[in-house]
C-alpha cells in the first residue's frame, strides 16, 4: 500500500507514475525474516503522507495545465492566420 501511495504522489516525493522497481517496499526486511506489522505498515503510511500542498508541488503542471495547450493553439493559427492573410492580400 505505502508502494501504491509513492507511485500515486499522495506522499509528494514523485510525480503520479508507476514506478518499476524490482522489488517491493520491505522485501529486505521479510528476507531476513522481519516482516513489518500491520501496525508498522499504518504508520509508514501515516507519516510518509505529504500535506496536500505538497502533493501540488510534485504535480508537473499544477495549476499551470493550460499553459501547454495555449502555446500548442498559438504555434497552430498563427501560420494558418498569416497564410490566410497572404492569400486574401495576393489577390
Amino acid at each position: 500500500m505505502l508502494k501504491a501511495d509513492i507511485d500515486s504522489g499522495r506522499t509528494g516525493d514523485k510525480v503520479a507514475h508507476y514506478d518499476p522497481g524490482l522489488s517491493q517496499l520491505g522485501t529486505d526486511d521479510e528476507a531476513a525474516g522481519n516482516p513489518p506489522s500491520h501496525d508498522r505498515v499504518a504508520l509508514a503510511r501515516a507519516t510518509e503522507a505529504a500535506s496536500p500542498r505538497v502533493q501540488a508541488a510534485a504535480k508537473p503542471q499544477g495549476r499551470n495545465a493550460w499553459v501547454l495547450p495555449l502555446f500548442t493553439g498559438a504555434i497552430v493559427l498563427i501560420p494558418v492566420v498569416i497564410g490566410t492573410l497572404l492569400f486574401v492580400l495576393d489577390r
